[in-house]
C-alpha cells in the first residue's frame, strides 16, 4: 500500500492551496450567479449546475482575503 496522496491545487491571491483529489467532486468554469438577498457575506450566489441549484461560496471572503478589484468579472 502506498502512502502517497494526490491533490487538486490552485492559487488564490498569491496563496497556494491543495484539496485531496478524493474530496473534489468536480471543477467547473466560472458562471454568472443569482444573488441571494440577506445571505451571509461568504455566500456569493446560486448557480444552476445541470438542473441542480448549488450554493457558491466566495473563498476570498471566507478566508478574509481582500476582494477583487472593481471591474473584475469574478
Amino acid at each position: 500500500m502506498s502512502d502517497s496522496q494526490q491533490f487538486c491545487t490552485f492559487y488564490l491571491d498569491g496563496h497556494f492551496f491543495g484539496v485531496e483529489v478524493v474530496k473534489v467532486q468536480e471543477v467547473i468554469r466560472y458562471q454568472e450567479m443569482t444573488r441571494v438577498p440577506l445571505a451571509h457575506g461568504t455566500i456569493r450566489g446560486l448557480i444552476n449546475l445541470r438542473g441542480q441549484i448549488v450554493t457558491a461560496i466566495d473563498l476570498r471572503r471566507r478566508l478574509d482575503l481582500p476582494g477583487l478589484p472593481t471591474g473584475s468579472c469574478r
